[in-house]
């Protein structure tokens, strides 16, 4: 995998890999994150409608949602709170995050667009081929696979597919779908996720000027 120090091709937004899907390039050392495109949306965005960061949040969490599958509510649920827990440990932290920019060029929330980008319905290598992960981030040194928990036990099938993850050396989470709607998402998150930011001197956008009903990747 990418850790090891080759790229990897990740499959994501359908329920079984295929030719037509969208994927993205994961190299060693290159977090992906939300600045991170470009994004497969159905239609171009309308960029001069949605302008401020907070709306443009919205856009890219309504796309996510829409890559789960029609009855994936537990993913979508999952990246509704992702994108809320992004703009309070913000906030919480806005004195510390701002400081890294000179002469207030930026405010906090700029810097949301460098929170690690999810992936729902990512089809990742395990046992002897891909297996799909809810939601899956590229931390730039390993993959994390986010798995859903409900109230019932997990069959036996899948079990042994979570286990094959593991062993391909993919961090699991598992996250109890209630535990989503309580005010401390993040601890549910690896360590690495809680300061995203951190060593970032400028932040990002994944809307890029050039062409502007586009997201482009960063430069």
């Amino acid at each position: 995998m990418a850790a090891s120090g080759q790229p990897l091709d990740i499959i994501y937004g359908v329920a079984e890999p295929n030719p037509a899907a969208p994927s993205v390039k994961l190299a060693p050392g290159s977090p992906l994150r939300l600045w991170n495109g470009p994004y497969p949306f159905a239609e171009a965005p309308d960029l001069i409608r949605v302008i401020t960061v907070a709306d443009r949040l919205d856009l890219l969490r309504d796309h996510l949602q829409s890559l789960c599958g029609l009855w994936a509510g537990s993913p979508r649920i999952f990246l509704a709170a992702y994108f809320r827990w992004i703009a309070s440990a913000l906030a919480a932290n806005r004195a510390a995050v701002e400081h890294l920019a000179a002469a207030g060029l930026f405010h906090a929330a700029d810097w949301s667009f460098a929170a690690f980008r999810p992936l729902p319905a990512a089809h990742l290598p395990g046992g002897d081929g891909t297996i799909r992960a809810d939601i899956a981030f590229w931390t730039g040194e390993r993959l994390v696979a986010i798995e859903l928990i409900g109230g019932g036990t997990l069959r036996a099938k899948r079990q042994a597919e979570l286990a094959a993850l593991r062993a391909a050396g993919v961090a699991l989470c598992e996250i109890p779908v209630a535990g989503l709607h309580g005010g401390d998402f993040g601890r549910h998150l690896p360590p690495e996720f809680a300061r995203f930011w951190q060593g970032i001197e400028l932040p990002r956008s994944p809307f890029g000027g050039a062409v502007p009903a586009t997201i482009l990747p960063p430069a």
